[in-house]
């Protein structure tokens, strides 16, 4: 799987669990950083979720964010770390494949550093494992 197939694969997940999952926004709220995939909040009390996050310029409450990293090396590892860090989703996760597997225990000593941030670090086997469990949900719906 490559970057573009795992977050594709990230928003189709997304939606067949009833967010709403987006790739990568543009525009003046991102310009400090935009994740790959975002699964935001869609459902019955999105209204008074927003009253709460009042200030918050996003159309919904962003729940999971997604940073996929295929060939970056620690410096770009670093930035995937800002970028979730500044959405301040509930939960971010940074999804390795191909040549950046080597860095995971790099990554596993950096993201405990930002303890106030919920970080995972997912490979390409826990994408599969995500969308078996969606799919199971979809049939079971």
């Amino acid at each position: 799987m490559n970057h573009s197939e795992c977050v594709r694969e990230l928003i189709a997940v997304g939606k067949g669990l009833g967010f709403h999952a987006t790739g990568r926004s543009h525009g003046k709220m991102y310009y400090m950083g935009n994740p790959d995939c975002v699964w935001y909040y869609k459902g019955p009390a999105e209204r008074a979720l927003r009253k709460i996050a009042k200030g918050d310029r996003y159309k919904y409450i962003p729940l999971v964010a997604f940073e996929v990293a295929a060939t970056e090396h620690e410096k770009q590892l670093r930035g995937s770390l800002v970028t979730l860090q500044l959405l301040n989703a509930a939960a971010s996760v940074i999804v390795l494949l191909g040549r950046s597997l080597e860095y995971q225990p790099y990554l596993r000593k950096l993201a405990g550093r930002y303890s106030h941030v919920r970080y995972r670090i997912w490979t390409e086997r826990d994408v599969s494992e995500l969308k078996s469990l969606a799919k199971k949900q979809a049939v079971q719906g």
